[in-house]
């Protein structure tokens, strides 16, 4: 059975994990398909972080569901005028089928889903992107027919909200990760140690390393993410000295195989951790990537709302 919840990858088990991406699989061949499954149904959509991708796509992914989505800004709300976070969560439970939240606070996160009533998805929190994941994973699994087995590299901030999540996809999915990252950005040990459990029923594996070049010469993936998160601005002139060693680019390329592929959860800044030609390239998975956000939104609102990944 699938969780009530979604706030990290983890909430899937392998077995559910591995479900929810065959949905999104066939929702991506016939996204019609299931536009009569929640007709009625709504979803209540905030967002106090700017978004692109996280916001069109699950916009589309309700639509093409039968439901209707309702954006919800606090300062539009009396959130914004004293009632308390968890009167209000209470209140649109009885209105919705699913919350979706896109935060600062993982904390945040888990304060909904201890009062909804309803199934609440992490859009994105400073400590996971679990929506984010599940498109690489099926983007992974579109390309090399399945992500078991496979080598990945992920190359910059290894307590990113992105590797976090990435972290426990790959043990999810059966997948061999190695983190490259300066000193000071290392993995949260807590982190790596329960996606170690599970690995140990996955067959993945993680390992560390600091050069980045040691640890995309096996790789038959290598993702790149964004040095300065958008919340850290004032960290940018250090986080750019610091991550300069940790560009992705054609010459860091050369050192992996020439089937290699590339992954970026976007927004880029071309020219700082990836160049425009490896971004561009024929290596870049990134544009499908982006692409598959759509279908694993669709199939992430389906599987929790339904109670089944059908």
């Amino acid at each position: 059975m699938p969780p009530g919840h979604l706030l990290r990858v983890s909430d899937f088990d392998p077995i559910a994990l591995a479900a929810v991406l065959d949905l999104a699989a066939r929702m991506k061949r016939e996204p019609l398909a299931w536009q009569h499954s929640l007709r009625g149904a709504a979803v209540g959509c905030s967002f106090e972080k700017p978004s692109t991708r996280t916001r069109v796509s699950l916009a589309v992914a309700a639509h093409r569901l039968g439901m209707t989505t309702v954006m919800l800004n606090k300062e539009e709300m009396q959130l914004g005028h004293g009632e308390t976070w968890e009167d209000t969560v209470r209140v649109l439970s009885s209105y919705f089928d699913a919350l979706t939240l896109r935060t600062f606070d993982h904390g945040t996160v888990e304060r909904m889903a201890g009062i909804a009533t309803v199934p609440v998805i992490n859009t994105l929190s400073n400590d996971h992107h679990p929506c984010q994941s599940l498109a690489d994973l099926l983007t992974l699994a579109e390309h090399f027919g399945t992500p078991v087995g496979l080598r990945a590299a992920f190359i910059g901030d290894g307590r990113s909200n992105t590797c976090n999540s990435f972290l426990e996809a790959c043990a999810g999915a059966g997948m061999h990760l190695t983190i490259a990252s300066p000193p000071g950005y290392e993995a949260d040990p807590g982190l790596v140690a329960a996606a170690r459990r599970t690995m140990q029923r996955t067959g993945g594996s993680v390992e560390f390393a600091g050069d980045p070049v040691e640890a995309v010469r096996q790789a038959d993936v290598v993702y790149a993410e964004v040095w300065v998160p958008m919340d850290r601005p004032q960290e940018r002139a250090e986080r750019v000295r610091r991550f300069a060693a940790y560009r992705v680019d054609a010459e860091l390329l050369s050192h992996a195989g020439a089937d290699t592929v590339v992954l970026h959860c976007l927004p880029a800044v071309r020219g700082e951790e990836i160049t425009s030609d490896v971004l561009d390239g024929p290596q870049s998975l990134v544009w499908r990537q982006a692409a598959n956000r759509l279908p694993t939104a669709q199939a992430v609102l389906h599987t929790l709302i339904t109670g089944a990944a059908d």
